[in-house]
């Protein structure tokens, strides 16, 4: 008796949890797909992005647009189809049809900040299942380095500038950095390097000075702003115009060579078909 209840038992829960499974499957199978895939895109400052996440199926579903706080990581909606849930007039959403399945869903932003800058959400929800895509949403501000190759003798100065071409509201002059990466072997930072920073109409300029460079001063240095990054190799050489002659003899000893060649083989030719 007891193994027939055990037996019983087993079988109900068997045919609960069969049961749940279907309803999940049938749940999944009623959601639209979204084709879209997660990705990364970086657009410039107070340019215009469009974030479209592609459909197939949506029914009588509605896509939801989310965005994701970075400091708390809570979802906020922006938009429920149609419906914007923002004040911010930058915000719109748009949509077309490409057949009767295919249809496609875009959050526009205009004139994008830095506080635009994180995780966008496209989702589509019912009461038993969800699906979703990810869109990592970088902003970056036009930078220039200058110059972008160094090549001089010890004890002469060097000036590296980076400028960013922003308004003074959207940069925190302290979040621009330089870091070096020695090409010798002694990785240690040289101390004897200066930087200045200066604001002028919409361009932040900040200079880096090396007084009197050495060879230590050799490698790559980089002007870093948040996740963007330009780099200047730098070659402190001795007998700089030695090499540089050198170099130059050698040009034109292998452009000699080679037009010697050349007039070698007109001849040999020339001889053959005199013959």
């Amino acid at each position: 008796m007891m193994n027939n209840t055990l037996i019983a038992i087993k079988y109900i829960v068997l045919f609960t949890h069969l049961i749940f499974m279907i309803q999940l499957t049938t749940a999944n199978n009623q959601l639209p797909r979204i084709i879209t895939e997660t990705h990364n895109q970086t657009l410039n400052i107070s340019s215009t992005v469009i974030l479209t996440c592609h459909v197939r199926d949506l029914g009588d579903h509605h896509v939801t647009w989310l965005k994701t706080n970075p400091s708390t990581t809570i979802s906020s909606p922006l938009a429920v189809g149609k419906q914007l849930f923002t004040a911010d007039k930058r915000y719109s959403i748009s949509f077309y049809s490409t057949s009767a399945k295919d249809s496609f869903w875009s959050l526009e932003i205009y004139q994008v900040n830095l506080a635009d800058e994180g995780t966008y959400i496209c989702k589509i929800a019912n009461r038993k299942a969800s699906v979703s895509i990810y869109i990592h949403l970088h902003i970056q501000i036009p930078m220039i380095i200058h110059p972008n190759y160094v090549h001089v003798e010890p004890n002469t100065n060097i000036i590296l500038n980076c400028s960013l071409l922003i308004n003074n509201e959207y940069v925190d002059k302290g979040d621009v950095t330089w870091s070096f990466l020695s090409h010798q072997l002694n990785k240690t930072k040289p101390h004897d390097v200066h930087i200045k920073k200066r604001f002028s109409g919409n361009t932040l300029t900040t200079y880096l000075v090396i007084n009197h460079a050495q060879m230590y001063h050799t490698g790559t240095w980089a002007c870093i702003y948040r996740q963007q990054r330009l780099s200047v190799k730098v070659l402190v050489q001795k007998n700089m115009l030695t090499h540089q002659r050198a170099s130059a003899l050698l040009s034109n000893d292998s452009y000699r060579k080679i037009s010697s060649i050349y007039v070698l083989l007109f001849l040999v030719l020339f001889i053959i078909y005199e013959y």
